[in-house]
């Protein structure tokens, strides 16, 4: 099954972030692993050449370790760029079978939407959990997956 960001919208809206009244995640680092836990369920499905990523899941850990500076940065803009780092420092290295993932070329686009995302103050949780996945899905379909000669390279689906 290729990537669906409608899929990572709904486990962002309902696993991280907090409904009106819900109760925040009581530290940066919690917060961090909820977005890690929605961002790896989701890329468990991406593929390249038909092939599963196999390595998502067992990635998470990392993830939600370099997403802590991004829910401690303090401004939005400093925000978008630690999640996209987080975000590219996942995904790199991602294995497809024989092939290998490198980094994302979307990077300083997400990176430019998901600060735009955290500085709009106003937007509502399924609109925000939209953007994100979208941002999300920019990253992980300008990523190549290098696999060993004869195969061809391919994007990320």
């Amino acid at each position: 099954m290729a990537l669906n960001p409608s899929a990572l919208k709904t486990s962002l809206e309902t696993d991280w972030l907090v409904p009106e009244g819900g109760t925040f995640p009581s530290s940066p680092e919690e917060s961090a692993a909820r977005f890690a836990s929605a961002v790896a369920s989701w890329f468990s499905s991406a593929q390249a050449n038909l092939i599963p990523c196999t390595t998502a899941q067992v990635r998470e850990p990392q993830l939600a370790d370099a997403l802590g500076p991004a829910f401690k940065a303090g401004t939005a803009e400093k925000a978008g760029d630690e999640v996209a780092k987080a975000l590219e420092s996942y995904i790199k290295d991602q294995v497809f079978g024989a092939g290998v993932a490198n980094a994302p070329l979307g990077t300083a686009a997400a990176a430019q939407a998901l600060s735009g995302i955290f500085s709009n103050l106003e937007l509502a949780n399924d609109a925000r959990a939209l953007q994100i996945a979208q941002a999300c899905q920019t990253m992980a379909l300008t990523t190549v997956v290098k696999f060993p000669s004869p195969t061809p390279p391919a994007n990320v689906m």
